[in-house]
């Protein structure tokens, strides 16, 4: 019925597991009452008393053929495929082996020295370590081994069956007493020896009879002068020098022992064509032979080009000589271990892993540049043009940038074009603008901008005087030509004095005129002269730190500073020779001798001067302003309005200036300092 019955004394009790869906092959009790069942549906069943299936096993390839209870928590669990399986009983964790011979289980005994003896169908018994659950030994009996156990003195009895009889057979025979079984002992009747590893009739005990000195090695056992190599000629491993401790073997057969240090030894053993390496660099002397050494002579270690030579940057190439050229292989960089070869001869090594790789290693290049676009790292997928490395590409305008990273390729100026209007970063006004190349173009399209430039290019003087400056000659800025200009305009303004000069000087007498007319002349000759110097040095018409006192007074503010009043010498610090007006014994002309002032003989200039005219009327120089003529214009300055004072630059107040002259100059000074 394929399950466990129970039986009772009065028979069947009715209690029975469950079926299993072919035949029952094993059956075995464990703790708390429970049946473990196998069949060869190859399944194992754990049932309670009750039949109540509690766990099912499905581990197997092949059926149970015997169940039993280790006594130490776990079943064991013996297959028809030589399997072997051990099963905890509280969680059913599992180990797994499979018997060398892999035989059907007939058996399994738990020995009394931790082992388990496992009997096969075909006369096998297999040895397993019960501790790791591994294989350590087998025997071989005729019959199916039914059971198996030691005895006392270690012997190993094993009962097998047959058809018509059981026998019980005795293993562990110890003939010559050495503790070894016969079975085991390579040396049954010598009790010296027990094993013989390489089967070559010599023990494995070096202090038995007939030792082994090459227990592994079965064509040598023997070895007369101690230097680990056989005297067997015919052996592996003979010693060919069986008299030289030294030497034992010539492996190429060239007459030199393969022992270096030995004497006689070969420095190639294995290479009959080499013996000699008289650089010490591991090529021999033979350059005809295998390795051989080109630069025998010189302690080298090139390996590619050429071997044994000078290899400065131990690339593997040697350094080029005489004799030994680039073009016949050698390194064209002998101190960059990165670069060897440049197969175009551009300067630029073809290894691209190497420093300044060529990226065109076929074709000649100068180039050492590129401008190219590559992502951004700020994750938003967009791109941002670059300056990259690219060495050894074709470079047609010279500059630097491979043409295919060049934006104008024939351009030596620039390589950069970000508006593609076939113009330059360097020249063009506005690079991002296509219809903006010129600052014309800019000043044009832009009328609100009142820069400098703009200012420039809308002064139609000022473009005639660029257009009239000679090629390679600097042209002033704007600001500065504006300078120059008003410095030509003071230049004008003494000449202008002098033609005043020369009106009134028939109203006057010959050497009072004479006199004014010195007067006129020089002060405006000083006065433009010094305008042009304070211009040039300081950028505004005056000395920062000057004046203030003069400034005060003309404001109605005298005493502000430590001195004041107008500097009536101002215009007179020039190098001027210094005119004679001290008296003189004999009577001076009055200066007026030669005018008829008479009533009612005016000439036809009496619209031109009058008696009441002021001196300064008759100099061509403004009149002098009076008292109420000076309360008049500081009531006057004092409704006006003063000017903003200007943002002091970055590098704060100029040397020498006062804020009070900020306020009025700063302005110009910020507009020439553009």
């Amino acid at each position: 019925e394929r399950r466990a019955k129970e039986y009772g004394p009065d028979g069947l009790t009715g209690e029975a597991t469950e079926s299993h869906n072919t035949a029952l092959t094993s059956l075995a009790l464990i703790s708390d009452n429970r049946i473990v069942t196998g069949g060869r549906d190859n399944l194992v069943k754990v049932s309670d008393q009750n039949g109540t299936v509690l766990e099912t096993l499905s581990d197997f390839t092949s059926y149970p053929t015997k169940i039993i209870n280790d006594g130490n928590g776990n079943i064991l669990v013996g297959c028809a495929n030589g399997d072997l399986f051990r099963y905890d009983f509280d969680d059913w964790s599992m180990e797994q082996l499979t018997i060398d011979s892999g035989q059907n289980i007939l058996s399994i005994t738990m020995a009394n020295n931790n082992k388990i003896l496992i009997g096969t169908q075909n006369g096998k018994l297999h040895v397993i370590d019960d501790m790791n659950f591994t294989e350590t030994e087998d025997f071989s009996a005729a019959g199916r081994v039914l059971i198996a156990n030691y005895g006392v003195a270690g012997e190993l009895y094993v009962i097998s069956t047959f058809s018509s009889s059981s026998k019980v057979r005795l293993f562990d025979i110890d003939t010559d007493g050495d503790s070894v079984t016969d079975s085991q002992d390579d040396f049954p009747d010598d009790s010296t020896q027990t094993v013989d590893s390489d089967g070559d009739g010599y023990g494995d005990d070096i202090n038995g009879n007939n030792p082994d000195y090459f227990p592994e090695d079965g064509s040598q056992w023997a070895d007369t002068d101690g230097d680990g190599y056989g005297d067997n000629p015919d052996g592996n491993d003979s010693d060919a020098f069986i008299d030289n401790p030294d030497q034992w073997v010539d492996s190429d057969g060239d007459g030199y022992g393969d022992n270096l240090n030995g004497e006689g030894g070969d420095r190639f053993p294995n290479d009959p064509t080499q013996w000699v390496d008289s650089d010490f660099d591991g090529f021999g002397d033979e350059v005809d032979g295998n390795n051989g050494d080109h630069c025998p002579s010189e302690n080298g270690f090139s390996t590619q080009d050429r071997l044994g030579c000078k290899d400065s940057d131990n690339d593997g190439y040697s350094d080029p000589t005489e004799d030994w050229t680039i073009q016949d292989g050698a390194d064209f960089k002998i101190y960059d271990k990165s670069q060897w070869k440049d197969s175009d001869n551009d300067g630029y090594g073809d290894n691209l892993s190497g420093n300044d790789p060529d990226s065109c290693p076929l074709n000649w290049g100068n180039s050492t540049s590129a401008y190219v676009p590559e992502v951004t790292g700020d994750g938003t997928l967009t791109f941002q043009y670059v300056i990259i490395e690219k060495f050894g590409c074709t470079d047609t305008d010279g500059d630097g940038f491979y043409d295919a990273g060049d934006d104008l390729p024939e351009d030596p100026r620039d390589y950069i074009d970000e508006d593609g209007d076939g113009i330059g970063a360097s020249v063009d006004y506005n690079d991002s603008n296509k219809l903006v190349q010129t600052a014309l173009n800019h000043c044009t399209f832009y009328p609100e901008d009142t820069t400098e430039t703009c200012q420039g290019v809308r002064d139609s003087d000022y473009q005639n005087y660029v257009n009239s400056v000679d090629e390679g000659d600097s042209v002033d800025s704007y600001f500065t030509w504006k300078k120059v200009v008003a410095s030509d305009a003071d230049d004008d303004e003494a000449g202008g004095y002098m033609d005043t000069a020369m009106e009134i000087l028939p109203f006057l007498g010959a050497a009072f005129g004479i006199m004014i007319v010195g007067i006129l002349v020089v002060g405006a000759i000083g006065k433009s002269r010094k305008r042009r110097k304070l211009v040039k040095q300081y950028g505004v018409p005056f000395v920062p730190g000057e004046g203030d006192a003069e400034k005060e007074a003309l404001e109605d503010k005298a005493g502000l500073s430590a001195s004041g009043g107008v500097d009536s010498d101002k215009f007179w610090d020039d190098d001027v020779e210094p005119m004679e007006l001290s008296a003189k014994p004999q009577e001076e002309p009055s200066g007026f001798d030669d005018i008829d002032i008479r009533e009612g003989n005016v000439t036809q200039n009496s619209d031109v001067m009058e008696e009441s005219s002021s001196i300064e009327e008759l100099a061509g120089l403004p009149p002098q302003s009076t008292v109420a003529d000076m309360e008049i214009k500081n009531q006057a300055l004092e409704g006006s309005e003063e000017p903003v004072t200007p943002p002091l630059p970055d590098s704060g107040l100029p040397d020498g200036w006062t804020m009070d002259q900020w306020k009025w100059y700063g302005a110009q000074w910020l507009e020439n300092q553009k």
